[in-house]
């Protein structure tokens, strides 16, 4: 009996030190997974946070990373509205289409736009060609102060018309480049249309704005 109860003793011992044993060796394991998880939760928190919190040192860097512009414009060569839309190949250039009506016609343009680097205010150029077009029995007179100049009284009073120009643009664009409203623009520029046919240059003005994504 007493051989018995010292076997128990010892087994009992035993088995509260293994217990013992392997609560300490899992202990760290389970810490170190919690641990893991806790920084990769962290990680990714900070990923989007940095991500939604993105900010561009300048218009460059912007359009280096949005290759796609689309916006509406006033005025110039978007008649009275339009569209437009930038198509950026890299930081510095991007060529440009867009389109626009007027009263009784429409206009087209397309061209290649070289943007100076700058931060929220830089300047631009832009090169291309220009077609204001109408095929509908619309009196123009008066409509117009760009077809006014470039067409005759009996051009304009028939309405069907096709004019091509040689288009320059020099303007200035406001970047969004941080907060919830980045990649925004405004711009505002003068346009010079030199009507191939007429030989003659015609200056205009145009405002808009242009988001990047």
């Amino acid at each position: 009996m007493k051989s018995l109860l010292t076997s128990f003793v010892l087994i009992f011992v035993s088995v509260s030190f293994a217990q013992e044993i392997s609560t300490v060796e899992i202990s760290p394991n389970r810490s170190s997974k919690t641990q893991n998880e806790t920084s990769s939760s962290e990680f990714s928190s900070s990923n989007n946070k940095s991500y939604y919190q993105s900010v561009y040192n300048s218009n460059w860097e912007m359009r280096d990373h949005r290759k796609l512009g689309a916006g509406i414009g006033l005025a110039g060569v978007f008649g009275q509205i339009g569209g437009v839309a930038d198509i950026n190949f890299d930081a510095q250039n991007a060529a440009q289409v867009g389109f626009g009506n007027g009263y009784g016609f429409s206009t087209f343009f397309a061209g290649w736009k070289t943007s100076f680097e700058s931060q929220f205010l830089s300047p631009y150029i832009t090169v291309g060609y220009s077609r204001w077009y109408n095929s509908d029995n619309v009196d123009l007179r008066g409509n117009s102060y760009i077809l006014d100049q470039v067409l005759s009284k009996n051009e304009l009073r028939s309405g069907k018309i096709g004019v091509d120009f040689l288009l320059a643009n020099v303007g200035v664009q406001y970047n969004q480049l941080d907060s919830e409203w980045i990649g925004n623009s405004f711009f505002l520029e003068f346009n010079f249309l030199y009507s191939t046919s007429r030989g003659t240059l015609l200056p205009a003005a145009s405002i808009g704005s242009i988001y990047y994504f």
